[in-house]
């Protein structure tokens, strides 16, 4: 199998994935006339921990996807419709954000999920590796990355679940035990 830099490899879903997520973010910043991602957050984090634990292991596998080329055979089947669904994980949450101006959002999709984009980071993710599988150094490396980069958003979820747990207290607690934080069956309100 050919290994190498390549305009049909891995990046190029990459891209066009997060283009698609970043955009439906900007249009939800803009409708909802604030940005959707607490900026409180980031100031108690640093910036330094954020850059190592939060942008370091997505930029270091948007790399790696560069290397990796699109292995159109079973595996590609699968993984396209996985890595749709993280793609639509990520804009989902964003009408739900466009419509919730303030406060603890416990709307649409997060009636099911405290955690809806990241799951969707986490497909996104898995998609890509079974799109370009194959037994190849490259795709080893991007498996690892991969796992790096869920390890880091889960990293994320605790931060910012122990941050809205101290800045919405009792709501954020009853919430947290009403709806899962990935996946699952949320639980009858009493």
């Amino acid at each position: 199998m050919n290994i190498g830099v390549g305009f049909f490899n891995l990046w190029l879903f990459f891209v066009l994935g997060y283009g698609i997520i970043w955009a439906s973010m900007v249009w939800a910043d803009k409708k909802r006339g604030k940005p959707i991602e607490d900026p409180e957050i980031y100031a108690l984090q640093g910036k330094k921990r954020m850059f190592l634990l939060g942008y370091l292991p997505f930029m270091a596998l948007l790399i790696g996807s560069v290397f990796v080329p699109i292995n159109i055979v079973i595996l590609f089947w699968i993984g396209l419709p996985i890595f749709i669904s993280g793609i639509a994980l990520n804009v989902i949450p964003m009408y739900s954000f466009a419509q919730f101006t303030g406060g603890l959002n416990t709307t649409g999709i997060y009636r099911y999920s405290r955690n809806p984009m990241y799951v969707g980071g986490i497909l996104f993710a898995l998609g890509l590796n079974l799109m370009g599988w194959s037994i190849s150094l490259a795709n080893i490396i991007f498996m690892i990355l991969s796992i790096l980069w869920i390890g880091s958003i889960h990293w994320w979820v605790l931060q910012e679940e122990s941050f809205l747990l101290r800045k919405y207290g009792n709501s954020f607690e009853e919430y947290m035990n009403r709806v899962p934080r990935y996946a699952g069956i949320p639980k009858r309100e009493s």
